[in-house]
């Protein structure tokens, strides 16, 4: 399991996990799981036979504030995958290669981080949309 302040990866349950967990302590906060995948329990690196039998859920969990939008939890979940700083950098280097400064290979992770942003915002809306989440306040 891989956790950052606001993202854990990797959890694991026997009952499917609720898209949205609401924390319930009077400021708005809730969990946002998402990537909820089921697994027999024997495909599991790191458990026992006999520790837990049949079907478990893997997921990744994303602690969110107040308010409860998609704008929202994608502004969050974008935040805790990819730092400001991480952005830049891709940034910076994808047009350096532009440019011709740094050579073609460096325009690569900066399209995969687009790839990846627009995945991310598609799940997310799809997920608000099912749930009836608003897309803004």
């Amino acid at each position: 399991m891989e956790k950052t302040n606001l993202l854990t990866i990797g959890l694991v349950s026997e009952k499917r996990p609720d898209v949205i967990f609401d924390l319930k302590n009077g400021q708005g906060s809730f969990l946002f799981n998402h990537n909820i995948t089921e697994l027999e329990a024997s495909e599991l690196d790191g458990f026992e036979n006999g520790d837990v039998a049949g079907t478990v859920f893997v997921y990744d969990s994303l602690r969110c504030e107040y308010p409860k939008t998609a704008d929202n939890i994608f502004s969050t979940l974008l935040a805790a995958k990819y730092s400001p700083q991480r952005e830049s950098k891709l940034l910076n280097e994808y047009q350096s290669a532009q440019n011709g400064i740094l050579d073609e290979s460096y325009k690569e992770p900066y399209l995969d981080f687009l790839r990846d942003r627009l995945a991310i915002r598609e799940m997310i809306n799809n997920e608000c949309e099912t749930l009836n989440i608003p897309i803004e306040q």
